[in-house]
């Protein structure tokens, strides 16, 4: 057994282990038998603890890395069980189904795209979550997207883009708060600094949705019959405009800085008191679809499909892949296997463009192999801190880098957690939607852009001469 006492930091050899076995068994199982990756990560867990264990950490070691690891993300855990709820309750309760029918009759095909893109940017800047946009107003315009004969995954890429971009410049989002927190910089700085790279991405974003809905003929996905889901959804549902005043009341909870999980779990009660009075259900009915989604059962079998989904069993699975996400970056970090691959990683940068690009680089790897968003802006902003400085740039530089290499690719990884959510919320594959999530990549694209060309990066003195970034 190695003395790890002589050097804390394993040898990069050891550390890619770990990611190495992962890699190829995502390969076989994801990509090749088309599995699920929950195996993967545990089978990279397990090769990290092996490798920790031979560098000389002790099993205790090794579990409270994994167990800090999952308890710093347990609130949004439950989070994802509440959201599961939420879907199945408002879409029996009539909610879903009323936000359809209007938006069905308001919508034109050609401009929905532009449009829902920014619906879902207004939402997620208000609510300050990403993931409750996609959950409620997302699942809404799928349904309204097939109703206009949109391709799905084309809607779920807007309706990911819109989210995303919404969440990243809210004040009330978790990661906007997070990232510059942990290098000490201001909130509103570091939301300002995001402007230079995300409004960018938006307008590119808007004009390419623009020109997709324009060459649409409003019928491109062989489901164009207004009429079949306007009246499927009233021999269906009771509509009635008191359905509007369970997401109004969420939304100002979350405006008033309420915490989501109170605010979200108030969305439940209000869909389950608004099903029983309105809906005619009963209390038994109620609880079964909170825990097992809801099932409509109707004649059109494209309606039951439409509103058969949610409940708190639909998440089971995102937990789970989260949990063995979180057990193998926690190994990863405590061990400081992570730290080994972003130090050889760093040896790589000779200018302001290549540091850019180092921490762009590393927050996907993290978040593909550590399938965790926070974990992706947290680690390089500590790793990367000391580089910055060197360089005589402000910390808030690497703040917005850290967002659109660690936030913003999450949704665009099969296995990461923000991804396997929206698959599960709108039931989308991510290799269907990923390509049409413009902003998600766009904006990882425009950051690296400005690094290499200095455009807005930020200098703790505008004339210094630059420095050699030295480890």
């Amino acid at each position: 057994m190695y003395k790890r006492e002589d050097n804390p930091t394993p040898p990069l050899w050891l550390a890619l282990i770990p990611i190495l076995v992962t890699g190829l068994s995502l390969g076989f199982s994801v990509f090749l038998y088309e599995a699920e990756p929950h195996f993967s990560l545990l089978l990279g867990a397990a090769a990290a603890g092996i490798c920790a264990y031979a560098w000389g950490y002790e099993w205790s070691d090794i579990k409270d890395g994994f167990k800090r690891s999952i308890s710093r993300t347990a609130p949004s855990l439950i989070i994802l069980l509440i959201i599961g709820m939420l879907i199945s309750v408002w879409i029996a309760s009539g909610i879903v189904p009323a936000l359809m029918y209007m938006g069905l009759n308001i919508f034109v095909a050609q401009w929905f795209l532009p449009l829902i893109l920014f619906f879902c940017c207004i939402m997620a800047l208000v609510t300050g979550s990403s993931w409750s946009t996609i959950g409620t107003i997302g699942v809404a315009a799928l349904g309204v997207s097939e109703g206009l004969g949109i391709p799905l995954h084309i809607t779920a890429g807007a309706v990911v883009s819109g989210s995303f971009f919404g969440d990243k410049l809210s004040p009330m989002s978790d990661t906007t708060n997070i990232t510059p927190s942990v290098l000490g910089v201001n909130l509103y700085d570091h939301i300002r600094h995001m402007l230079y790279t995300t409004l960018p991405a938006l307008l590119i974003t808007a004009v390419i949705f623009t020109i997709i809905g324009l060459m649409l003929d409003g019928d491109s996905g062989g489901n164009g019959d207004i009429g079949l889901y306007t009246e499927g959804i009233v021999e269906n549902f009771r509509l009635s405009p008191w359905l509007i005043i369970p997401p109004i009341i969420v939304i100002t909870l979350i405006v008033s800085k309420v915490p989501a999980l109170p605010s979200l779990f108030s969305g439940v009660l209000l869909g389950g008191l608004a099903y029983l009075a309105l809906q005619g259900g009963t209390t038994g009915e109620l609880l079964s679809f909170i825990h097992s989604g809801y099932v409509l059962e109707s004649p059109n079998e494209e309606i039951n499909e439409l509103f058969s989904r949610g409940g708190m069993e639909s998440m089971y699975n995102v937990v789970a892949l989260a949990m063995f996400a979180l057990i193998f970056g926690g190994i990863m970090n405590r061990s400081g296997m992570l730290h080994s691959i972003v130090l050889s990683i760093t040896s790589l940068i000779t200018s302001v463009g290549n540091l850019t690009l180092s921490v762009l680089c590393t927050s996907l790897l993290i978040n593909i192999f550590g399938a965790n968003q926070y974990l992706a802006v947290i680690l390089p902003g500590q790793m990367f801190e000391e580089c910055y400085r060197t360089k005589n740039l402000k910390l808030k530089n690497l703040t917005r880098t850290l967002e659109a290499g660690g936030t913003l690719t999450s949704p665009l990884i099969p296995w990461n957690s923000s991804a396997v959510f929206v698959y599960s919320a709108l039931g989308v594959p991510v290799i269907a939607y990923a390509p049409y999530a413009f902003l998600c990549w766009i904006t990882f694209i425009v950051a690296a852009v400005l690094g290499y060309s200095g455009i807005s990066m930020h200098r703790l003195k505008e004339d210094a001469e630059e420095e050699e970034c030295n480890q």
